[in-house]
């Protein structure tokens, strides 16, 4: 290869990727609170109140602004969006506004938010991890012109295909499975967060998973902490540690996911973000991608995602996540601007008098607070469980690097691994 060839071949172009976020037709029957709110209001006001209650309020317009905005230091450039609503057993389809972006701008994929089920350790089904399917990296058809993402026959497909034993619902570790039996590029969403399944079961997921959400803009600092302790946990177990037999004994929760992840020749896992925006803020966590073109597809993202060894990324880190967490702080200002979006958007039927609007508002962010309220405590069984049952980096020694391995991949393979 000549001098020049190889130059090109190692130069690597940084473009951000805003890789969960959604828009207006995340609403409606799509919505998990919309159905809590527009009962509680109906309860407060009567059954003939008329309201209609929105969590997403980003249009897909807006989002395709967004690739074409300069940068500014508190507003990253952006180069690639993958729109992913969200989808359940109710509703499970593209709008044709995103297709006919998508369609425009192959920088804009369709992809979406997966609303899952799975199985306990009691064998009962529970509200599961989401994961976000994005796409093979081929382009697809449709009325409006090829675009990236997933096509609408395939995700019927995986709603039909992937339902848990006996429900409608769609099982969380079946979708991960048919990702990769169909070649698709997918993520665990804020694995952590948001769902009933008990430890265990959800370190098992995670441990199934190639990519799992460690930062997500509307989650806390705590989720991305045990996330990243339990990616670290899971790739020393695949580069060769093993538990003592103290802490084996200790920690048989520990032991006995490192037993299946050897028995069964899981992964090494990749840490992702996602911005999972409502309504602004929209590039607050975003992914860092070293493409080997200057301007990349989605379609491009979703072939280093699939093709690449998930080694190979974090020892060459092609990807990086670049956000925060969210605080309580960020997470009332959302509550406080989504309710008053709501406000506005329902005026015409509550701003007939003061109280009937201040009764809606209150109702409102009481729903959103109680469901809020409800995660944080599950959250903190769940965090308390952690502390209990595991000791990530007690457990096993940190993964010491060869000298030959450059200095930046050494950094991105250290923060795995150790």
């Amino acid at each position: 290869m000549k001098t020049g060839d190889a130059l090109k071949a190692s130069t690597r172009f940084p473009v951000n990727a805003i890789t969960h976020i959604h828009t207006e037709y995340s609403n409606g029957s799509a919505s998990k609170l919309d159905p809590m709110v527009r009962r509680a209001v109906c309860e407060a006001l009567g059954p003939e109140t008329i309201f209609k209650w929105g969590e997403c309020f980003t249009t897909v317009e807006k989002l395709l602004a967004l690739l074409k905005s300069p940068h500014r230091r508190r507003n990253p450039s952006i180069g690639i969006i993958t729109i992913t609503d969200h989808m359940n057993h109710r509703r499970h389809f593209f709008s044709d506004e995103v297709l006919r972006v998508a369609a425009r701008e192959p920088r804009i994929a369709a992809c979406a938010e997966v609303f899952c089920i799975d199985q306990d350790g009691d064998g009962l089904y529970r509200v599961a991890p989401e994961v976000l399917v994005y796409g093979d990296g081929n382009p697809v058809e449709s009325e409006y012109g090829e675009y990236f993402g997933l096509s609408q026959t395939l995700l019927e497909k995986l709603f039909r295909t992937c339902r848990a034993k006996g429900s409608d619902r769609v099982q969380t570790s079946r979708v991960l499975d048919f990702c990769e039996e169909n070649g698709i590029a997918c993520c665990l969403a804020h694995p952590f967060d948001g769902h009933e399944l008990s430890l265990e079961a959800t370190f098992d997921l995670i441990s199934r998973a190639r990519l799992v959400e460690t930062i997500n803009g509307g989650f806390s600092a705590i989720s991305a902490r045990i996330l990243e302790d339990f990616i670290a946990f899971q790739n020393r177990v695949v580069t060769g540690c093993r538990l003592s037999k103290e802490d084996a004994l200790r920690y048989p929760v520990a032991q006995r996911l490192a037993s299946r992840i050897m028995s069964e020749g899981r992964s090494v896992l990749h840490p992702w973000g996602g911005s999972d925006a409502h309504e602004h803020n929209f590039a607050r966590v975003v992914v860092n991608y070293l493409s080997d073109k200057p301007n990349p597809s989605a379609g491009d993202l979703f072939r280093t995602m699939i093709e690449t060894p998930v080694e190979t990324l974090l020892s060459e880190g092609t990807f990086a996540v670049v956000g925060e967490p969210g605080t309580v702080v960020s997470g009332l200002t959302d509550i406080m601007r989504i309710v008053a979006r709501n406000m506005w958007r329902n005026k015409r039927s509550i701003f007939n008098t003061p109280l009937r609007s201040w009764r809606i508002a209150s109702t409102a962010v009481r729903v959103v607070q109680e469901e809020l309220r409800h995660r944080h405590q599950r959250q903190s069984t769940l965090l308390h469980q952690v502390e209990h049952d595991f000791g990530f980096n007690k457990l096993l020694p940190p993964v010491v690097l060869s000298n030959e391995v450059h200095e930046p991949a050494q950094k991105s393979m250290k923060l795995v691994l150790s």
